[in-house]
């Protein structure tokens, strides 16, 4: 048996720049590696077949898993005449805008890369990982990077802050795709993303809680008017800074004060997934 984690992300920064031929958005965005993750086990089986389970429902039909359809991929891709099965245990809220099903599918991708001993590098493993998602590059590595393209496109940062955060995500799921589809460039509003990267780059805590972004936030807001209701709630608790991430729901609080992150926790467990962790 092989056992990986997959670690969730968070977006510091999100600009849209512009639609693509393909259908995609163009993309400039911080994204950093959290200390939240599911676990992801791979254990070889002699029948030539995937089996995926989990400790929670995570698609209505399992062969809709990305982590099954990467399997698949690998098995028929290198001529693996064995199975696997893959048991999930899911703590990422799901499409939460926090990457779990991307972070999922890249650790199966690092298992598969272990268990049959194929010697691929990270490199080659985000190749393939970006066939089935644009945040799985970024899972694979689980380094502070900007990203860019449909973001795929990772540089990555030296630094690394360690930054305590809070998690509130409401009980909704939010599908990137609809939002993505709802975005209006005419009114997005552009910003340069040097100044945060600057931060992380001299771990300037002041700077970086002021140069949170995400241009994706209005768009989600219209969508689903309970996302804005709770960042608006949230903001009035007086932390530090406070931005959705990615397509959202998730909604992170940012503190150096972890008992103030504590405090803010107990009131919105009730009707949230709240998780007090930080950036990794």
């Amino acid at each position: 048996m092989v056992k990986e984690k997959a670690y969730a992300k968070i977006n510091l920064f999100l600009d849209v720049l512009g639609k693509r031929e393909d259908g995609f958005h163009n993309i400039e965005t911080i994204m950093v590696p959290i200390d939240l993750y599911d676990s992801i086990e791979l254990t070889v089986q002699e029948a030539p077949q995937v089996e995926v389970t989990s400790n929670i429902p995570i698609t209505d039909v399992p062969e809709e898993n990305l982590v099954h359809k990467v399997a698949i991929f690998m098995i028929e891709k290198f001529k693996i005449t064995k199975g696997l099965k893959i048991h999930i245990v899911k703590r990422i809220p799901i499409a939460a805008g926090l990457a779990g099903g991307s972070a999922d599918a890249a650790a199966t991708l690092r298992g598969i890369n272990k268990v049959f001993r194929l010697k691929l590098s990270n490199e080659q493993l985000a190749e393939m990982g970006e066939l089935f998602g644009s945040d799985i590059p970024h899972c694979i590595y689980n380094k502070p990077c900007i990203a860019r393209g449909k973001g795929e496109q990772l540089m990555f940062l030296k630094q690394t802050c360690k930054w305590p955060i809070l998690i509130v995500t409401p009980k909704i799921q939010v599908s990137t795709k609809t939002v993505f589809q709802s975005v209006n460039m005419d009114e997005v509003i552009n910003r340069k993303i040097t100044k945060m990267s600057n931060a992380i780059y001299n771990r300037n805590y002041d700077l970086a809680v002021r140069e949170l972004y995400n241009a994706l936030e209005p768009f989600t807001f219209k969508l689903f008017p309970e996302v804005k209701a709770l960042k608006e709630a949230l903001d009035r608790e007086n932390a530090d800074g406070i931005l959705m991430s990615g397509s959202g729901p998730s909604i992170v609080v940012f503190s150096q004060n972890k008992k103030d992150l504590q405090e803010i926790s107990k009131k919105y467990q009730e009707k949230n997934n709240v998780i007090l962790t930080k950036i990794n």
